[in-house]
């Protein structure tokens, strides 16, 4: 019995969506970055680039717990897992939708050579992501996650507080790496 590529890639994609499931269904959601959340004051002009910098909060559930120390300890250990986590659920969700396309019969080259491009263009976003946090962990930062969407990049850095001068080399981190405008970048950070 042999086996495509294709088909053997697939099921390993497939796999590796049920674990990331599994995973995501223990830990619960994560909160989104809220965007609306900085204060005037923390709003600043330095160079070309706005500095917005804003702390991204504890999930008020925590903050029920007996023992709230603890608990925010590991749900900032988990954070960024489970950010990441999250990041990469919703990209193998778009990579299984073009890989539909790749193992449909009926598509046509047009359909096929688009579905590839997009497969290509998603594995080098996710590369791209992971060498700029590892990038941003030699910064000093005990934990990073870079999520690029179409037409925005969201950074969250580890750290206790961060001040302009650390938000704009960060920009300038993703500008140098994903060739995107300095407005398309928000930076936030959880302590």
């Amino acid at each position: 019995m042999t086996m495509n590529k294709q088909t053997v890639w697939l099921v390993t994609m497939l796999s590796l969506m049920v674990v990331l499931s599994a995973y995501y269904i223990v830990t619960g959601p994560v909160e989104p970055v809220d965007q609306s959340a900085a204060k005037p004051d923390d709003l600043t002009k330095e160079g070309n680039i706005d500095v917005n910098i804003k702390t991204v909060e504890q999930p008020a559930e925590a903050a029920k717990q007996n023992d709230v120390k603890e608990t925010l300890d590991k749900a900032n250990d988990d954070y960024f897992v489970a950010y990441q986590l999250q990041r990469n659920t919703l990209r193998q969700k778009e990579t299984e939708r073009y890989m539909q396309v790749l193992t449909n019969p009926e598509a046509s080259k047009e359909q096929l050579q688009e579905a590839k491009q997009k497969i290509d263009q998603l594995m080098k976003v996710d590369k791209t992501e992971t060498v700029l946090e590892e990038l941003i962990r030699k910064e000093g930062y005990s934990d990073a996650v870079v999520v690029t969407s179409d037409s925005h990049v969201d950074v969250v850095v580890q750290s206790d507080k961060l001040t302009n001068a650390q938000a704009v080399k960060l920009i300038n981190l993703v500008k140098q790496h994903l060739n995107v405008s300095p407005t398309q970048v928000s930076v936030a950070y959880r302590p």
